[in-house]
């Protein structure tokens, strides 16, 4: 029966307040729309974002042996730290937080191949460094191995773009080229990836080859770079802080002496950047709510108008035997469904509009943004709230009709 009314009195409410529904609808869906796409365009430039800063490689620490600055055992300040890759490839066994790592060795060289002549980067490197890094081999190739370095392979591992440039319309895989005057074989290509930090240059314009390979090659004794992360992003401040101690031991630095190695820690990154996103988010839908929330305002207004103009309709539901809690029902429902009704209209333009952008170039600046499920069950219960309080004085007043005095008006 309550349905059957309500329908009843939403239409009679569109009937003679059409003007005043239609301002009311639009606020609530004002509100609507603002809040979720604010909320879907940051979360999708947060994936965005975070895609191609874990193009370098996600949770990972990079640590460069640098320079002491307190004197240690007897030993001056300001000595460089040199780490050979035996001191740490030794932190895996001493460093139980540790859940892969390897040294990396760089330089830059000249690579030849039927003429073409191209100057890139060059890493030389362990096998757990290609996850680490997501240095992914496209199909039919592979990065470099354990049995590569244990032998010192003359294989190369190459960018992308190096691929193209060097090699046009072929495939690379199992062909020469020549670096630094030695023929080197290619096992593998650069799958390609968005990646937005480096350290040493983007992933695709550089090549890798086994770490034993580039010692020989280049006769470098000491590693430039270490690569490493921990087993969990929670122990990587743990690990770094072993690390610290572990070299200090070995290279003979104070292990307190935080310039002895220049560390750039990825995790930091990550939570900083999730911080932000999550203020920033929380500041877009208070935004949202606060429309709203002014929407809510115009809905009991509608409501009372609406209870005003129906005192006599509803004084004789009252006199014929209606509780006052079903009329009073009776208003809040007509809010709630007003509320819902606006709120659907924002998310059904909402979605389309994410579907446009989605269907765009503009999704390689700022992300795909979507309308998720989380967003969509947040953005209804606010709406619940909103309807709630807008509908809630309205019914308290009409439930508490006099019905004699609401026949005689």
């Amino acid at each position: 029966m309550i349905w059957s009314a309500l329908l009843d009195d939403l239409g009679t409410l569109w009937r003679t307040q059409r003007t005043r529904m239609l301002v009311t609808l639009s606020g609530i869906a004002w509100g609507t729309l603002a809040t979720v796409l604010l909320v879907a365009f940051s979360r999708g430039l947060e994936e965005h974002m975070a895609d191609a800063a874990a193009g370098m490689g996600p949770s990972i620490a990079v640590v460069w042996p640098a320079r002491t600055s307190k004197p240690w055992r007897g030993l001056p300040d300001g000595r460089p730290v040199r780490a050979t890759e035996d001191d740490l490839l030794a932190l895996a066994g001493a460093i139980p937080e540790i859940g892969a790592l390897s040294p990396e060795f760089t330089a830059a060289v000249t690579l030849q191949r039927n003429g073409r002549v191209q100057r890139v980067g060059i890493s030389g490197v362990r096998p757990e460094y290609g996850p680490m890094r997501r240095v992914v081999p496209q199909r039919g190739g592979r990065f470099v191995n354990q049995r590569d370095v244990d032998e010192r392979r003359r294989v190369v591992f190459v960018g992308d773009r190096v691929a193209r440039e060097l090699f046009p319309g072929e495939d690379p895989i199992g062909r020469r080229l020549v670096l630094q005057g030695a023929p080197f074989t290619v096992v593998g290509v650069l799958q390609p990836k968005e990646q937005n930090s480096d350290y040493v240059g983007h992933d695709a314009n550089r090549v890798f080859v086994p770490s034993t390979t580039f010692a020989a090659a280049f006769g470098a004794r000491y590693a430039g770079t270490l690569v490493f992360r921990a087993r969990s992003p929670g122990e990587q401040r743990v690990a770094i802080d072993r690390v610290y101690q572990e070299l200090g031991e070995r290279l003979g630095f104070d292990p307190s002496d935080r310039d002895a190695l220049s560390v750039w820690d990825t995790v930091e990154d990550e939570e900083l950047r999730a911080r932000i996103f999550v203020a920033f988010e929380g500041l877009l839908a208070s935004s949202g709510l606060f429309t709203m929330l002014v929407g809510a305002v115009g809905v009991a207004n509608l409501m009372f108008v609406s209870v005003q103009r129906r005192r006599r309709e509803f004084g004789l539901l009252l006199a014929v035997g209606a509780r006052p809690a079903f009329v009073g029902r009776l208003v809040l429902l007509g809010a709630l469904v007003t509320v819902a009704l606006g709120g659907l209209i924002g998310i059904l333009v909402a979605e389309a509009v994410t579907a446009a952008v989605r269907a765009t170039p503009l999704t390689e600046a700022i992300g795909r943004p979507e309308v998720s499920w989380t967003i969509g069950a947040g953005v209804v219960g606010v709406l619940v709230i909103v309807g709630l309080l807008s509908g809630w004085a309205p019914a308290r007043r009409a439930a508490r009709l006099d019905p004699v005095e609401a026949l005689a008006s």
